[in-house]
């Protein structure tokens, strides 16, 4: 069992369990902030364990480093039988809350809180919408099953209160970004050489081919500039979005394919610029870190991105705005001084909001009020 800490400790004592459901550990942004919410944990002493749909996957090896252990319970592809490993796994080792990472896996962990009696958070990593239409008859269960939600934008709250749900048991919880003591803006750099960096999965829903469109647009209208892009990320989309380079004559020493990337700290240093082209977003992790790191931001207006890019720190442009995206890029490119200015603020902004400290202060109010 659990205990509560006495009124004047603001923390859950260290013998309470929270339990972990998620469906992958590949490198993504739903995946990044449970090792953040797993490090937020580990320093208020509350013991997590993860199971896991899949497994050999990128951020194990870091989760183990944090002393949590890792159960596949994935072997089987059918629902009904992944549910009972699930529930014979709680059984047999109870937690105080079952938590999930991604959408997809709500239903478990509502189903599984319901029938063992346990408390449960659901997650929502987008704008709920498109999620729950993705799912079709199931989406509304994703959604209802688990006690409580956690939400990484304020659309998506806004959204699930017009569902119906309580606003009591939805909670807009940040992303957070690890801020590393040498993220400081590299105000020295010259014009011989301008960067303008894509972060993210290159699928369908984040348009990687806009960038690579608006890569040949810009080197033909600035013959005189030095100008190279730079992807970063894999996905199902990358032969495509090679031989469309090619057929725009975009050489690697224009367009350069990075492939993923596990350390992204050097290449978002020597950058100065991120586009993002996304049709959806929740709250993106990558905007953040660029903005972390001292990038101004040219991203769609979509999702969570209006709640932590204004144009202080950034321009917004409309998701089927090619021409937009432009007009913002030249607009930056030819003027340092306000790239530094939106950078200085994006990263003032990103210290302010977006700390493992205010996650982990979050997650114990919310542990505390399921509990009680």
């Amino acid at each position: 069992m659990f205990r509560l800490c006495p009124p004047s400790e603001s923390r859950i004592a260290f013998t309470m369990k929270v339990c972990f459901l998620v469906g992958t550990l590949g490198r993504g942004g739903a995946e990044r902030q449970l090792v953040y919410m797993l490090r937020a944990l580990k320093k208020c002493e509350i013991n997590t364990r993860v199971l896991c749909l899949t497994k050999g996957e990128s951020y194990e090896d870091e989760i183990n480093a944090l002393g949590v252990p890792i159960e596949w319970i994935g072997k089987s592809e059918n629902r009904i039988v992944r549910l009972l490993q699930i529930l014979t796994n709680l059984r047999r080792n109870p937690a105080d809350v079952l938590q999930s990472s991604h959408f997809y896996t709500n239903i478990y962990v509502g189903a599984v809180g319901k029938f063992l009696k346990i408390p449960s958070i659901g997650a929502i990593r987008s704008d709920l919408f498109s999620e729950v239409k993705l799912h079709k008859f199931l989406g509304g269960w994703q959604i209802s099953l688990p006690n409580f939600l956690i939400v990484n934008s304020m659309l998506a709250f806004r959204r699930a209160i017009e569902t119906g749900l309580s606003s009591n048991n939805v909670e807009f919880v940040r992303n957070v970004v690890e801020a590393k003591a040498n993220n400081t803006i590299n105000y020295s750099k010259t014009n011989s050489v301008i960067r303008l960096l894509f972060v993210g999965r290159l699928d369908k829903n984040k348009r990687p081919e806009r960038f690579i469109r608006l890569a040949e647009k810009l080197i033909g209208q600035f013959p005189q500039i030095a100008l190279q892009f730079q992807i970063a990320g894999d996905g199902v989309l990358r032969g495509e979005l090679e031989l469309l380079a090619q057929k725009l004559n975009l050489s690697s020493e224009k367009l350069e394919f990075l492939g993923v990337c596990s350390d992204m700290s050097d290449i978002y240093r020597k950058a100065d610029i991120l586009v993002s082209t996304s049709e959806r977003e929740g709250t993106s992790n990558v905007i953040l870190e660029a903005m972390a790191y001292g990038l101004p931001v040219i991203a769609t207006n979509v999702g969570g991105t209006p709640d932590i890019l204004n144009e202080k720190c950034g321009i917004l442009v409309e998701p089927a705005g090619e021409k937009q995206l432009f007009t913002a890029a030249e607009m930056l490119i030819l003027d340092k001084d306000l790239r530094h200015r939106m950078g200085s603020e994006g990263q003032r902004y990103v210290k302010q909001n977006h700390s493992v400290e205010r996650l982990q202060t979050q997650l114990e109010n919310i542990y505390q009020k399921l509990i009680a």
